[in-house]
C-alpha cells in the first residue's frame, strides 16, 4: 500500500512539471486510470483535428434553411413599374432620335459641319441632358473624338451630369487662367467634356472672343473633332442669340406642355438667319432618378 502511494505521488509530480496545459490534463487523466503510458501533446492536437473534421462533416449534412418566397407586387407596385418602363421606352426613343440626327448631320457625304449647338427657348427644357446623351451615343458610334462644350454660363450643369469639377473650365481658359488640358475632362476614351467654368460676369466678352477666333480653330486647330455645344436659352438669356452664332448648325429642344407657342415663335424669329437643323420635342419631364439616367 505504501509503495502504491509513492508511485501515485511521483506521477502527480510529473504532471505538475508539464508546461502544456492540454498535455497536463491528458497525463493526469492517464494517471488516474493507472495507465503507464502518457498521451503526448501531438496526440492531443490530432484528436482535436479529428473532432473538427467530424463537426465540419456534420455541418455539411445540416439542412439548408429555406428562403422565404418574394411576395408578389401589389397593384400599386405593378402600376408604378409599368409607368417606369414606359418612361424608359420614351427616353430610349428620344436618345435614338438625338443619335440619328447627329449622325446624319456629321456624316453626310457633302457636309462641312463640325459643330452642333443645342439650345432652347427657356431653361428647364432638357437641352443639356439631351446634348449629354447625344455626345455619349456619338462617342460610341464614331472613331472621331467627340467634345461636349458648355457655353451656358447662366445655368451650368454638365459638371453635375458627369460628376466632374465645375472649374477650371472654358471661361478660365479663355481668360488665360489655366491651360488647355486643365479645362478638359476625359469622360470616356472617345469623349471629352469642357464645363463652362465661372463666366457669368463676362459672358458676352468671352463669346465675342470665341466668335472672333472661330470655335473649331480655337478648340481643335490641329485635330479633327466633332463638337457638341450646350448653349444658353434664346429667350431668357441676354446673350442666347449671340452664343447660337458659334456653331455650324442648331437643334432647338422644346418640352411639350412647358414651352408656349409664343416662346417657340420668338425663338425661331431670333434664329431665322442661322442654320436651324430641326426641333427635338422633349415630351415630358422624366421621373427617372439621375443614377438610372446615367446608365442609359
Amino acid at each position: 500500500m505504501q509503495q502504491q502511494k509513492v508511485i501515485e505521488a511521483d506521477m502527480a509530480r510529473e504532471v505538475e512539471d508539464v508546461d502544456d496545459p492540454d498535455q497536463a490534463k491528458t497525463e493526469k487523466f492517464v494517471a488516474v486510470k493507472g495507465r503507464k503510458e502518457t498521451l503526448h501533446s501531438d496526440d492531443v492536437l490530432q484528436s482535436k483535428e479529428v473532432v473538427q473534421q467530424k463537426e465540419a462533416k456534420a455541418s455539411k449534412l445540416a439542412p439548408i434553411p429555406q428562403v422565404p418566397a418574394t411576395p408578389a407586387p401589389t397593384v400599386k407596385g405593378r402600376r408604378a413599374l409599368a409607368r417606369l418602363n414606359e418612361e424608359l421606352a420614351n427616353l430610349h426613343a428620344l436618345k435614338e432620335r438625338c443619335r440619328q440626327m447627329c449622325l446624319s448631320i456629321f456624316f453626310r457625304r457633302d457636309t462641312t459641319i463640325n459643330s452642333i449647338g443645342f439650345t432652347s427657348s427657356i431653361p428647364g427644357e432638357g437641352k443639356s441632358f439631351l446634348a449629354s446623351i447625344a455626345a455619349l451615343s456619338l462617342s460610341q458610334d464614331s472613331s472621331v473624338p467627340v467634345t461636349l462644350i458648355e457655353c451656358n454660363w447662366e445655368h451650368p450643369s454638365l459638371h453635375e451630369v458627369f460628376g466632374c469639377d465645375a472649374t477650371p473650365g472654358l471661361a478660365e481658359w479663355l481668360r488665360g487662367e489655366c491651360g488647355d488640358n486643365d479645362m478638359r475632362r476625359q469622360i470616356a476614351q472617345n469623349l471629352t467634356v469642357i464645363p463652362a467654368g465661372s463666366g457669368k460676369q463676362d459672358a458676352v466678352r468671352l463669346l465675342q472672343q470665341m466668335r472672333g477666333d472661330g470655335l473649331k480653330n480655337l478648340l481643335s486647330p490641329r485635330h479633327e473633332q466633332l463638337l457638341l455645344v450646350d448653349l444658353p436659352p434664346v429667350v431668357t438669356a441676354g446673350y442666347g442669340s449671340l452664343a447660337a452664332t458659334l456653331v455650324d448648325t442648331l437643334i432647338v429642344v422644346v418640352r411639350a406642355g412647358v414651352t408656349t407657342d409664343r416662346m417657340i415663335a420668338e425663338t425661331c424669329e431670333q434664329l431665322k438667319d442661322l442654320p436651324l437643323q430641326g426641333i427635338i420635342m422633349n415630351q415630358m419631364q422624366s421621373k427617372i432618378p439621375n443614377w438610372i439616367r446615367q446608365l442609359l
